[in-house]
């Protein structure tokens, strides 16, 4: 046997859903199997690939240039695309990997056949080693995922996805891989990560205040707005970029307090972290006067941070400074920095524009809340929900005065909770509560506290709270979504469409708060606008088949309808799409077969039964659902489906028991 040994870049790809596929259709499986074959293989040739071999859905090929793969990949999307017969998801790694006659072998291909099962269906993920080699090509773009453990691999990888147009990037509650946490060690390193992020603090704020006040101790300028970028770990300590990531976010949450600065929200400045894009194009992208950057490296207890005000629209520095530290305690590192740069720019910090925020925390209670808060945001599954859960935990126990674990301990409970008759419901509404408690300045834990009063249906009592966030925190994101959240509830759509409008502005590549304008403009019976955005974003309820349907042919509803994988949902859509399309013997029969499977959606069966026009029906599942707490029902009052309940007496006594704002 002939054996070579080589560096290559190996792809591989598959084929979504065709497992399902093979068992519910094998002739048409079989027929995907050609075609994905007749799609690929020109594509690799072109691009001087090696068709290797089929493994069932799944094909192998390698390429003796990194851009050959990566553009290969691109061009099978675009393709596959264009048939628009099937999906597939791509993988690419460069390895070491050994050629023997027809096959390959090697981890390079075990690496590879790893991440593509990690991509997102249309979405080509590739290693850090493949980055490295595309990233100062302007053709393509890219994304950093994170540090992932795969299986059967010794070491972490890192995973990119190509960004380029029309190929698909994960949202951050999909990303459902292990991934890896390097230990911290117990002597300094997390004392060291949280100083990181106090000394970043100060460096940044001093440039922010630098440019608001440059005209004189005191004196305010016209609203600026600016971006905070990653800040680049340049030390090679996966731990430190690991953290630096929430240390920033934390960063930017605290600048929103600052009154005339607009801050762009963590979800589409990160969406340049690892790209590498001039700062002028993310500073037009993103809409912002001013852009902070920085780096960070660390030996020991040895740290050197740099940090740069930037003038997007130039790309030209405003302000710089160099800090070589050595860190002992956290707090004086904090004053010493503050008060040496703001000594050299001869700024004055007025009292009303410090962010307020606990001072005395605990070092290693902080390095567990950026843990958790890493799991929270990245991996929203059974997994990532336990790890965040031990972390915050574990960031309480050590620190039971520190209000954030609180908050997002409460939030990942929250997740579980399907009712407030659900045992921890009050467990999870009290540590919301605590964390008020603990930090009664803080907007975030104001809003969370007040979407557990909504879903007990306490809404004065979270009206309440949504106004305190409202004033702890105008400018944040997630607070103006959520308050937009609120004002739909109490049918103030016009506010809710306004507040949501605004968190979009700071932060709009965060999706929830574009769901909550879906939302607005439906409960406002603005329709085609709710139609327009819905488009753009992928959750599904049943507010979104009404959509669907008012603006799609019959065909076309029900080819959306089938790709829906909530069957309970789907149910809704095509029992809606049967009573709409005049077919009321499929329309009851769909009904009955939901009733049967999901008894526990109240809330469907109701507004189906609303909407055939069997109003005590309607009405026996609605007290179902007050009697079960379903969240849901917080819409009723709104939702136009029981626009024809309105002057039934035993809705009005539904309405006057929830205890809806007059």
């Amino acid at each position: 046997m002939s054996q070579t040994r080589q560096l290559a870049a190996i792809m591989f790809t598959d084929i979504v859903g065709f497992t399902t596929l093979m068992g519910n259709d094998e002739t048409k499986a079989f027929e995907l199997l050609k075609k994905n074959r007749e799609l690929q293989k020109p594509i690799i040739e072109q691009f001087n690939g090696r068709w290797i071999k089929e493994l069932g859905d799944g094909v192998m090929a390698s390429f003796n240039t990194v851009s050959d793969a990566v553009n290969a990949a691109i061009k099978i999307q675009e393709a596959c695309a264009v048939s628009s017969d099937f999906l597939l998801r791509i993988g690419i790694h460069l390895g070491e990997v050994v050629f023997e006659n027809e096959d390959v072998f090697g981890d390079g291909v075990n690496i590879a056949s790893r991440i593509v099962s990690l991509a997102e269906p249309g979405g080509i993920y590739v290693s850090g080693k493949i980055y490295a080699e595309i990233k100062n090509q302007k053709s393509i773009e890219s994304v950093f995922l994170g540090m992932y453990d795969l299986k059967n691999v010794a070491s972490s990888v890192e995973i990119f996805a190509i960004s380029n147009p029309g190929i698909a990037i994960p949202h951050k509650e999909k990303l459902k891989t292990k991934i890896k946490v390097v230990p911290v060690r117990k002597t300094s390193s997390g004392r060291i990560v949280v100083l990181v992020g106090v000394v970043i603090l100060a460096l940044v704020l001093t440039g922010l205040y630098y440019f608001r006040y440059s005209s004189g101790a005191g004196k305010s300028a016209e609203a600026k707005s600016i971006a905070v970028l990653p800040f680049v770990n340049m030390s090679n300590d996966p731990q430190q970029e690991y953290f630096s990531d929430g240390l920033s976010e934390e960063l930017i949450n605290m600048f929103t307090k600052i009154s005339g600065l607009e801050v762009i929200g963590r979800t589409s400045s990160f969406a340049f972290k690892g790209k590498n894009e001039d700062l002028r194009t993310i500073g037009e992208k993103l809409g912002v006067d001013y852009l902070l950057e920085g780096s960070v490296r660390k030996s020991g207890d040895k740290i050197r941070i740099t940090a740069q005000l930037i003038k997007a629209k130039e790309g030209t520095h405003l302000w710089s400074e160099t800090y070589d530290k050595v860190l002992n305690n956290i707090f004086e590192v904090q004053d010493q920095i503050s008060a040496s740069v703001t000594n050299a720019l001869r700024v004055t910090l007025l009292e009303q524009d410090k962010p307020k925020r606990q001072t005395k925390i605990n070092p290693e209670a902080y390095n567990d809340f950026l843990r958790g808060k890493f799991y929270y945001e990245f991996i929203q599954d059974s997994t990532g929900n336990d790890k965040a859960r031990a972390c915050f935990k574990e960031a309480i126990r050590k620190d039971s005065t520190f209000s954030l674990p609180w908050t997002y301990l409460s939030m990942v409970e929250w997740r579980t909770i399907n009712s407030p008759i659900d045992k921890k419901f009050n467990e999870a509404k009290q540590l919301a509560i605590k964390a008020l408690e603990l930090d009664p300045t803080s907007g975030i834990a104001a809003v969370n506290v007040a979407e557990f009063l909504d879903g007990e249906y306490n809404f004065q009592g979270a009206s309440e709270k949504i106004e305190l966030a409202l004033k702890l925190d105008p400018e944040n994101s997630y607070v103006l979504r959520n308050v937009g959240r609120h004002y739909t509830l109490l049918g103030r759509q016009e506010e809710s469409i306004a507040f949501c409008k605004r968190a979009i502005e700071k932060d709009p590549e965060q999706t929830t708060g574009h769901y909550y304008l879906v939302l607005a403009y439906y409960f406002a019976e603005r329709y085609k606008e709710a139609y327009d955005l819905q488009e753009k974003i992928q959750d599904r309820i049943w507010w979104d088949f009404d959509l669907i349907i008012r603006f799609n042919t019959e065909e076309e509803s029900r080819k959306k309808f089938e790709s829906e994988t909530d069957k309970g949902i789907q149910f809704t859509g095509f029992t809606l799409l049967y009573f709409k399309s005049g077919k009321m013997k499929e329309a009851r029969e769909s009904l009955a077969k939901m009733i049967e499977q999901f008894p526990y959606a109240h809330y469907n069966i109701a507004l189906l039964f609303s909407i055939i026009g069997e109003s005590d029906k309607a009405i026996d599942w609605l007290e179902k659902a007050y009697i079960s707490k379903k969240q849901a029902l917080a819409y009723v009052n709104v939702d136009p489906a029981f626009k024809k309940l309105h002057d039934n007496i035993r809705f009005q006594k539904i309405i006057q028991r929830m205890n809806f704002p007059k």
